[in-house]
């Protein structure tokens, strides 16, 4: 028999579900709606979302994170597994430009864009050492990136080509510019990272050469197909 405490907590998750859900289609408009607005979309009463969300930019963070989790994340896992990694960079880049243009309440929803989309990326920063790691070996991406260097350089490009929105065109024409800039023809040495930011990047790029390892065996324990669960969205 299911418990009082299972089924409130399945309960509370589907309430986050359902703003998250609500949020994204509110955002999808073109405004950036008021709370009352995400909380009636969603079916549920103001006091309901704040008892899931502190206020506006605490579920702005739970939505991106979603966006981030659901459409970026599996074409990140499906890069690390096939595929150029200079390409993949490129491809998940324009998909998340092209997700921000659908959303663009999200943006205005945010009170730092920038730093919010800079913390986020950061929570990918071990499939992304894989990626790199990747790119490395087929000497597609210069030698001396760290895994941290990444979402710091995909942040830029996100924020610089969705804030004002760039046309398609442009998106393309730049998140190209910035890619074939990191190759290694020609590539002078960098100057060194953030003592700190290094640390994270050597850890992180540790982490990626076991990921790399055991992503050449499969996994009996899953069905084909199947991934594991990544942390809730807030």
């Amino acid at each position: 028999m299911t418990s009082p405490t299972s089924t409130r907590r399945r309960d509370a998750l589907a309430n986050s579900e359902r703003l998250i859900a609500a949020a994204r289609k509110v955002f999808a408009s073109g405004g950036q709606g008021s709370l009352e607005e995400i909380a009636s979309e969603a079916g549920v009463g103001i006091a309901t979302l704040y008892r899931h969300f502190s206020g506006r930019e605490s579920l702005t963070r739970a939505v991106y994170r979603s966006i981030m989790r659901d459409e970026l994340l599996p074409l990140l896992r499906q890069s690390c597994a096939q595929g150029s990694a200079r390409q993949s960079f490129l491809l998940i880049v324009e998909r998340l430009l092209e997700l921000l243009d659908r959303e663009r309440g999200l943006i205005a929803s945010s009170a730092d864009f920038a730093v919010l989309t800079d913390d986020l990326l950061r929570e990918f920063l071990e499939p992304f050492a894989v990626l790199l790691r990747h790119a490395q070996e087929r000497n597609e991406i210069r030698a001396d990136l760290q895994p941290y260097d990444i979402p710091r350089v995909l942040s830029i490009l996100v924020v610089g080509l969705s804030t004002p929105p760039a046309s398609p065109a442009d998106r393309r024409r730049y998140v190209s510019l910035v890619f074939d800039a990191m190759g290694p023809d020609q590539a002078e040495s960098l100057p060194p990272l953030d003592e700190k930011d290094g640390v994270e990047g050597m850890r992180s790029g540790f982490m990626a050469i076991r990921m790399a390892s055991s992503s050449r065996e499969p996994d009996s324990s899953r069905p084909n197909g199947a991934s594991p669960q990544e942390g809730d969205a807030g």
